[in-house]
């Protein structure tokens, strides 16, 4: 993935996509008085923002990529299969945003330098070492434009379980 100033001016001059419509969002019942809030997310960081840098606010494009995010369920053999766990809340949220990157696109990742397996590969483990993600660093140079509202980026493929 392309970094520093190549990676700023590559994202600023990808196009942006003008979207309304619904996301999904799990949060666990504890939190059910602040389902909006992202500060989860500041305080310990996610697949496109590092620790302590900004807040992100992660939704699904529907609500059975939402419950798998969180490992709510899982795909086996015989389909989805629910996971006991915390309780949970499913919460719809109604978006209307004019400036959407679109990860997805392969043209897209060709021009930041980037690919699926980059953009999908655990981000966690360089975390622990102290380093920031691609997909991070990626996260940062999107926010530092102050003219992006989103990006919608490529869900984790699902692996089969039991």
């Amino acid at each position: 993935m392309l970094t520093g100033d190549e990676l700023s001016a590559a994202l600023a001059g990808l196009p942006v996509l003008s979207e309304s419509g619904v996301a999904y969002r799990i949060v666990h019942a504890k939190y059910a008085a602040s389902t909006i809030s992202s500060i989860g997310s500041l305080k310990f960081g996610g697949r496109y923002n590092p620790p302590q840098a900004f807040e992100a606010l992660y939704l699904a494009s529907n609500p059975v990529t939402a419950l798998q995010e969180v490992n709510a369920v899982v795909q086996t053999e015989d389909g989805l299969l629910g996971v006991k766990g915390p309780p949970r809340i499913l919460l719809s949220v109604d978006y209307q945003l004019q400036a959407i990157l679109d990860i997805c696109h392969p043209e897209n990742q060709s021009v930041l330098e980037t690919n699926l397996s980059e953009l999908i590969a655990p981000w966690r483990p360089l975390n622990a070492k102290g380093q920031m993600a691609p997909t991070q660093t990626l996260g940062s140079a999107a926010y530092n434009l102050q003219s992006i509202e989103a990006l919608k980026v490529p869900r984790l493929p699902r692996s089969k379980h039991l």
